[in-house]
């Protein structure tokens, strides 16, 4: 199944969480804290493979996942950290986030989701971060002063990032073929390169983008791309031409093939105007690129008895312009020639955007919310921090409380106008404030 548009989920791997330990040994009074960290969660990264041409892998598996990080353990021995995720994605693919907007309380409507771009993959083995495992949680063995030599305080491991991902595959190819159904682009790929596309005396033989390589000689190879044939009015939603026209985006050069075996040459000038404006209405930048026009089927005779009209009228256009037989191979070597030599001395397309990788977790944010005259304060390492403490001990009572103040807590509170007495939500447990 060809695919070349499709939603994934990733999510990394959570950090494994740090312990509560201390030192027992036989001889050996007061060992101290020897609580270790946790691992790292795996991380999930999408890379480029030259073996794929479809997104259509993804059809049957959409969700994939990180390994977590493995828990701290005792005499400070550190989790390990959890398998990296590699998604493997075709040359060519864009991968984007999906944002989703808070709902539009004021029209009572919601924002359709966006899309932001976090990766072009070009080249076999291009690799890119996609989302970040969680780190992993800091055991007792870190939380030793001089006020407190026995801390019963751990952190639990942070989540890892999970995103929905769009990704929209475009083929890599130096020539792209724009045709009408049945002009014999699939015939001239078969012919000159080492794709076998199907071939049939009948409009839309093509149904899926494909490409090809054309070898001139060793080291001098360029590639060709076609797509399914364009009719009038594929810019409105007919035929099936226009959805893929993204697959020639990246093309430096267009080869316009026209089908001269027509009963009268205006017909075949009336093509040339109607893939013009198709490809103009879809993308004037896509039109604008070096162009070549190549009459098609001078093997039939009314390809023969076409030429010399067609060619004049070629000629008024001011683009390059050749006649072959893409079945008989007239003249293919020739165009082949021009194509590469021209195609060399043409500059890359440049990428939608420079890849990058993803930020690390902001996980020092705070934020409050009053749910039931509750204040429920969110910051996720303070949360974690919680979440393994053994809040019966006075020493982890005077840690979270220093905390309170180093990110200030308090003052965010009171700006909410919290009072005496009232109650203090943080990582599941409840404080009455004072």
């Amino acid at each position: 199944m060809f695919v070349d548009e499709i939603k994934i989920f990733v999510k990394a791997g959570k950090g494994g969480d740090g312990v509560i330990s201390f030192r027992k040994e036989k001889f050996v009074q007061k060992g101290g804290p020897d609580g270790g960290h946790g691992g790292h969660g795996g991380n999930v990264y999408m890379e480029a493979n030259n073996g794929l041409s479809s997104l259509g892998d993804f059809f049957h598996r959409r969700h994939f996942f990180a390994q977590k990080g493995v828990n701290g353990g005792s005499s400070k021995c550190n989790g390990k950290k959890g398998q990296d995720k590699t998604v493997l994605v075709p040359i060519g693919t864009l991968i984007y986030e999906i944002i989703k907007p808070l709902d539009l309380v004021e029209s009572g409507v919601k924002q359709t989701p966006s899309l932001r771009l976090l990766a072009d993959l070009n080249h076999h083995q291009e690799r890119v971060l996609i989302a970040k495992g969680g780190i992993g949680g800091k055991g007792n063995s870190s939380f030793t002063n001089s006020v407190d030599q026995a801390p019963r305080i751990a952190e639990k491991g942070a989540l890892g990032e999970d995103k929905e991902v769009f990704l929209e595959l475009k083929s890599i190819a130096d020539v792209g073929l724009v045709g009408l159904p049945n002009a014999g682009k699939s015939t001239l790929l078969s012919k000159t390169t080492n794709a076998n596309p199907k071939i049939g005396a009948y409009p839309f033989t093509t149904i899926i983008p494909n490409v090809g390589v054309y070898t001139i000689s060793p080291g001098r190879t360029f590639t060709f791309a076609d797509i399914p044939g364009i009719i009038e009015g594929a810019s409105d939603g007919k035929g099936l031409g226009f959805k893929f026209l993204r697959h020639i985006e990246r093309c430096r050069l267009l080869l316009y093939l026209i089908d001269i075996d027509t009963e009268t040459p205006e017909e075949c000038l009336k093509t040339l105007n109607v893939l013009f404006n198709e490809v103009k209405d879809y993308d004037e930048d896509l039109f604008s690129r070096t162009t070549v026009i190549c009459g098609n089927k001078i093997d039939t005779a009314n390809g023969m008895k076409n030429m010399p009209y067609i060619e004049e009228q070629f000629k008024t256009t001011g683009k390059p312009y050749f006649f072959i037989s893409g079945k008989n191979g007239d003249n293919l070597d020739t165009l082949c020639n021009y194509l590469y030599e021209t195609v060399k001395n043409l500059p890359e397309i440049p990428l939608e955007e420079e890849t990058y990788e993803i930020q690390t977790l902001k996980d020092n944010a705070v934020s409050v919310t009053i749910e039931n005259g509750v204040y429920v304060v969110h910051c996720e390492k303070l949360e974690r921090t919680i979440a393994g403490t053994d809040l019966g001990y006075a020493g982890s009572l005077r840690y979270v409380f220093r905390m309170f103040r180093k990110y200030h807590i308090d003052s965010i509170l009171k700006f909410h106008g919290i009072k005496e007495d009232d109650l203090v939500e943080l990582g599941g447990k409840r404080f009455q404030w004072f």
